[in-house]
């Protein structure tokens, strides 16, 4: 068995602009998921877009290198060492991985967890197991502790001469391997490949400033907050992936995690959904839902 570096990332698309004319202060961009390392603090790769909303990437400021320590396990606690799940060796599954992604406040507390993705049910059941015993720590933006989401990805191998695993079995394995290792049953999906190609919004809270917040004058104040839609509609698991005062992050992800959404469908069956938008903060008191 082995731990993987792995963890998805992103790879953002603009998709539009919310319609409805209670939302103006939300905008609407997808998503896709790609692989990024959590060995070392992991950057999001923003490629270059053409978009019809007046928001693009380009207006918003991402965290400069060194300004951002990502959640994760303490220092010297990432090590891990599953054993490989009894159903794995019943069904005669070689290997397989899931990943998992846990929301931690700024005290380090797990406020969520998310099974996001496997090649076996087991496999994810297995890793969100061991996500719920571990502790981890806060991220850190310009040093100040904020809440975050931290991904992590297990492969799972079966131990030499495990009896269950037949020399079939070995054999499709390395093929597995060659062939980029074994396919994903589960998997978030970009919100462009769900029904109607679009999120259909249910409710929406908006972001408001902090007491004593010093806002600048006539400036208007944004973040870009990343997340997913379980197949219930419920946000999960959000993100600021912008650069933003640290004393603005919790207020950002407290309004979206209060969002619903239509459940997302694909080929008539319910998905996870990655997505991110844009929100607008405003100050207390002055509407905005």
């Amino acid at each position: 068995m082995r731990e993987s570096p792995l963890a998805p990332g992103f790879d953002w698309e603009m998709v539009g602009s919310v319609k409805q004319p209670h939302l103006v202060s939300v905008i609407l961009l997808g998503c896709s998921v790609v692989a990024l390392s959590a060995a070392t603090e992991p950057t999001v790769k923003l490629p270059d877009m053409k978009a019809t909303s007046s928001l693009r990437l380009e207006d918003f400021k991402m965290p400069a290198k060194g300004e951002v320590i990502e959640p994760g396990f303490p220092n010297g606690s990432a090590q891990l060492s599953l054993s490989y799940p009894g159903k794995a060796f019943s069904a005669g599954v070689p290997t397989g991985s899931a990943t998992v992604a846990v929301l931690i406040d700024d005290q380090g507390r797990a406020v969520d967890y998310l099974i996001v993705r496997y090649t076996q049910p087991f496999f994810g059941e297995a890793l969100m197991e061991e996500a719920k015993l571990r502790t981890y720590s806060a991220k850190r933006l310009r040093t100040v502790a904020v809440p975050g989401v931290f991904h992590f990805t297990y492969e799972f191998e079966a131990p030499t001469g495990a009896g269950n695993i037949s020399g079939f079995d070995a054999v499709n394995r390395r093929i597995e391997i060659v062939s980029g290792g074994p396919k994903l049953m589960y998997e978030p999906r970009k919100e462009s490949e769900i029904l109607g190609g679009q999120l259909e919004t249910l409710h929406v809270e908006v972001p408001v400033f902090p007491a004593n917040f010093p806002v600048p004058s006539g400036k208007t104040v944004r973040a870009l907050v990343s997340f997913y839609v379980d197949e219930q509609g419920r946000v999960r698991l959000p993100n600021v992936e912008s650069s933003i005062p640290p004393t603005l992050v919790a207020s950002a992800l407290a309004a979206v995690r209060q969002w619903k959404f239509k459940p997302p469908v694909m080929q008539g069956k319910p998905v996870l959904v990655r997505t991110m938008r844009a929100v607008t903060f405003r100050h207390a008191g002055t509407g905005g839902r």
